[in-house]
């Protein structure tokens, strides 16, 4: 399932860069170790970025300027305190760098390539991950302010990293097969302007999620796998007990848990429940995580 962040101001991308999605506890499955990540969009080659993202690059997108030259090309404001007409204190957001976007792959399709060896499963995910940005880049406009409506440009510049590690609950380190990216807030113009995003352009987040869902159905039934639907139309992988899907996903029972206590309901509550109730990233060795997640599977026959 795709979902999209609220906005991400510069400092924020920047640090998600570094301790979220390159960061080697990010990935124990991963033989590369730390994560590069790669530049996707038609805009990407355009502005003259290479297939991997350096920390260089990403800092200077966040800040709205071109990646080779340091040039502003996105106006950047700085945050600022006024006083309304009733004296309070109101604080004006900073720049906006863009939205973290996550693609997060259903516990059986991620279960079978993590614990198991079918790394064909893995590749399936990321192609279709792949497809299912490009009608989702292709609603892309451009903000042109004032009383003008936005201009359709179908072009923008997305950083994307596989993930596939959940946090931590208890010390369990659960495999979650999913794929991040930030798409920086900057468009081109047919005249070749650049400006900024329309965010409401980037609402369509059930739409890339169908398409992907139907690209890694067909792709998991041609490399022999039955495929049942699960919840949301989620593909899930059949074979595996209802119990081993439980126990091997602890951080969804930590947030049902936290949502239950809380008498909360709803995709923001659950997002800031994902926030609340997350313990910190812990670093074991690969060898360790995956021989406990192997032992915990043959439980399960």
């Amino acid at each position: 399932m795709l979902t999209i962040s609220n906005p991400l101001f510069a400092g924020q991308a920047r640090s998600y860069h570094q301790k979220e999605f390159t960061a080697k506890e990010q990935n124990y499955w991963s033989r590369r170790g730390v994560v590069a990540g790669e530049w996707q969009g038609r805009l990407a080659a355009q502005l003259g970025l290479a297939r991997t993202v350096s920390a260089e690059d990403f800092a200077k997108l966040s800040h709205g300027q071109h990646p080779q030259t340091g040039e502003q090309v996105v106006r950047q404001r700085a945050s600022y305190e006024h006083q309304d007409a009733a004296g309070n204190n109101l604080k004006m957001m900073e720049h906006r760098a863009g939205w973290d976007a996550t693609c997060s792959a259903p516990r059986s399709v991620s279960l079978t390539p993590l614990v198991g060896t079918d790394q064909r499963v893995r590749e399936a995910h990321r192609e279709s991950v792949g497809v299912a940005l490009g009608p989702f880049e292709h609603r892309t406009q451009a903000r042109i302010g004032g009383n003008h409506p936005p201009e359709a440009t179908g072009k923008f510049i997305a950083a994307t990293f596989e993930c596939d590690t959940a946090r931590p609950v208890d010390g369990h380190v659960a495999p979650q097969l999913r794929a991040r990216g930030v798409v920086s807030d900057i468009t081109e113009r047919d005249n070749g302007q650049p400006r900024a995003i329309q965010p409401q352009s980037l609402a369509w987040q059930q739409f890339a999620t169908a398409v992907c869902q139907s690209e890694l159905t067909n792709r998991m039934r041609q490399l022999g796998y039955e495929i049942t639907a699960g919840r949301s139309g989620a593909p899930e992988t059949k074979g595996y007990t209802a119990g081993y899907l439980d126990i091997s996903s602890p951080r969804s029972q930590q947030i049902r848990e936290y949502l239950e206590r809380t008498d909360r309901s709803g995709r923001e509550t659950a997002e800031t429940a994902a926030h609340s109730a997350r313990d910190h990233k812990e670093i074991h060795s690969p060898r360790e995580v995956i021989a406990a997640h192997r032992k915990l599977a043959a439980k399960f026959g």
